[in-house]
């Protein structure tokens, strides 16, 4: 059924909060867009801004991270719920448009000591260890829109390796 509609007619099905979620996103992700790549940019003003929206992103994993671990062991590795702000930066950074400027995140990764051949070896060093606020940020829509998919799409029994003749239940979905 899903496949027969439009994305404009799916996106018409949606609540309106949820639409209206999906436009900030948009807009929000094309200012930051525009922020990085500027043409008249200079490589270290744009270093510099690129520098800045990492640390972005590592202050809303510390903000959202589910365990009180310390923040060297966090970073990339434990469970963090995607939060708006971090999904439209990450969103920004890894957009077309910024990864042409490929000279200035070499650059960015050599000061960090990090590869630059994913965001995820970028942040592998955090520079930011603790934030003054331990308030959450508001979870990206996005975000739980893919994790109902994943519930969704999962089959509600599991098939048992042993030879008993009724399936198990997934008690993964359930949860």
């Amino acid at each position: 059924m899903i496949s027969d509609l439009g994305h404009d007619t799916l996106y018409r099905l949606l609540p309106p909060i949820v639409r209206t979620c999906i436009r900030a996103h948009g807009i929000l992700r094309k200012w930051l867009i525009v922020k990085l790549v500027a043409p008249n940019l200079g490589l270290r003003v744009r270093q510099t801004r690129m520098d800045l929206f990492l640390r972005a992103i590592e202050v809303a994993r510390l903000r959202n991270a589910d365990t009180p671990a310390p923040a060297s062991q966090r970073h990339g590795h434990g469970p963090c719920i995607q939060s708006f702000a971090e999904g439209v930066l990450t969103s920004a950074v890894l957009s077309v448009e910024s990864r042409i400027h490929q000279r200035a995140w070499q650059i960015l990764a050599l000061t960090r000591g990090v590869q630059c051949d994913s965001l995820a070896s970028l942040l592998a060093r955090p520079m930011i260890q603790f934030t003054n606020s331990k308030e959450p940020l508001t979870v990206d829509i996005g975000w739980l829109i893919g994790r109902m998919l994943e519930f969704i799409t999962m089959t509600d029994v599991v098939d048992s390796l042993s030879e008993a003749p009724q399936p198990l239940i997934n008690y993964d979905k359930r949860r």
